[in-house]
């Protein structure tokens, strides 16, 4: 599964940007999170991402 997520440059100082996947995981499935190759979110040297992942229910 891929998803994508649009930045946006709110002004000269923070830029902001929100996405959300919904996936089905087996035991031992793993979730990565990368930036396609040259992109990165923000201007400055300060590059910041989270991640949270959450158990909606058991199978």
């Amino acid at each position: 599964v891929r998803a994508s997520a649009i930045a946006q440059d709110a002004d000269q100082n923070y830029d902001y940007a929100s996405n959300s996947v919904i996936l089905h995981l087996d035991v031992g499935d793993e979730v990565c999170v990368q930036l396609d190759g040259g992109k990165v979110h923000g201007g400055n040297t300060n590059k910041y991402s989270t991640f949270s992942g959450f158990l909606i229910y058991p199978d």
